[in-house]
């Protein structure tokens, strides 16, 4: 789950580059104002948190979602852009990416999952991708999927890859008729998620706190709530739960937490593929598609 640090900066300059000024500005910021008004500061930080990452979208991502029928749903922050792969008579596998993210990452499951006769859904979460506006939290992404879930029907599986796994539990903890559920480094808390995003920050506790405050009473929510503690010990669906020993963004410790509290989940640890690997690695998608099940088209 990238940390949420939108950049404003020139194009030209490199990720990298863009990355370290950004976060320099930011830190000096709350420098200044943590102990002048720490409830400014706190404000400040909840925009940062909720305001997701932008990146262009590459030509290889833009090709795959040619090759989908596009669709929409409403939603109280707009519209939700979504793309279906495959006929939609087929049952569904749904794909949810991660924070800063968009459907397309996923892409390289789509045709193992046609093959397999499913039907392949993704969608751009609010904030993100090709779907409207500047904000989005775990509570739009876990709005979004219920609403793509409500206009499917019954799903076959959901692949969730990120924050868009922990998002996948907490609405198949809240009753949704899904078949299999896979988790691809999954973040285990969103408060240990915050610390990391303050101590990136140079957030001092109390400023953070208000932060989390502010958030849990804008959206009428308890961060707890989303605690995979709170939400893995219901679920009843199968569960394939992979996560990387070397992931930087959400530790192999997550991946391992839902599967120790989820009923019958079954875990993967790979060595060497990162926070993302698994998006693409051709391994792990073998293994995800095994997981679902479904003979390939013509045995």
């Amino acid at each position: 789950m990238e940390l949420p640090l939108p950049l404003f900066f020139s194009p030209k300059l490199s990720t990298t580059v863009r990355f370290i000024v950004a976060l320099t500005r930011h830190r000096l910021a709350f420098r200044v104002l943590a102990p002048l008004s720490p409830k400014k500061a706190g404000k400040r930080a909840r925009r940062l948190f909720l305001t997701p990452p932008r990146h262009r979208f590459r030509e290889a991502e833009l090709t795959a979602l040619e090759e989908a029928s596009l669709f929409t749903v409403p939603m109280p922050t707009g519209k939700l852009v979504g793309w279906r792969w495959g006929r939609a008579e087929d049952p569904a596998v749904v794909l949810v990416h991660g924070w800063g993210g968009r459907a397309a990452q996923l892409r390289s499951y789509v045709a193992p999952l046609l093959a397999r006769g499913y039907s392949v859904v993704a969608f751009d979460a609010p904030g993100h991708g090709m779907t409207g506006g500047r904000e989005s939290s775990v509570v739009h992404m876990a709005a979004a999927l219920d609403a793509v879930l409500r206009h499917l029907g019954a799903v076959e599986a959901i692949v969730g890859h990120s924050l868009g796994g922990a998002v996948a539990g907490y609405v198949l903890s809240r009753g949704a008729q899904v078949g299999k559920a896979v988790l691809l480094a999954p973040p285990a808390s969103l408060t240990e998620y915050s610390y990391r995003f303050a101590r990136l920050l140079w957030l001092p506790e109390g400023v953070r706190a208000l932060m989390q405050a502010q958030i849990e009473r804008r959206f009428g929510i308890r961060w707890s709530d989303f605690e995979v503690e709170a939400t893995a010990p219901m679920l009843k669906q199968p569960a394939l739960i992979i996560h990387d020993i070397d992931d930087r963004d959400n530790p192999v410790r997550d991946g391992e937490r839902y599967a120790r509290h989820w009923p019958g989940a079954r875990f993967v640890a790979t060595h060497g593929l990162g926070h993302r690997g698994a998006l693409y690695d051709s391994a792990v998608i073998n293994e995800v598609v095994g997981f679902i099940g479904g003979a390939p088209r013509g045995e």
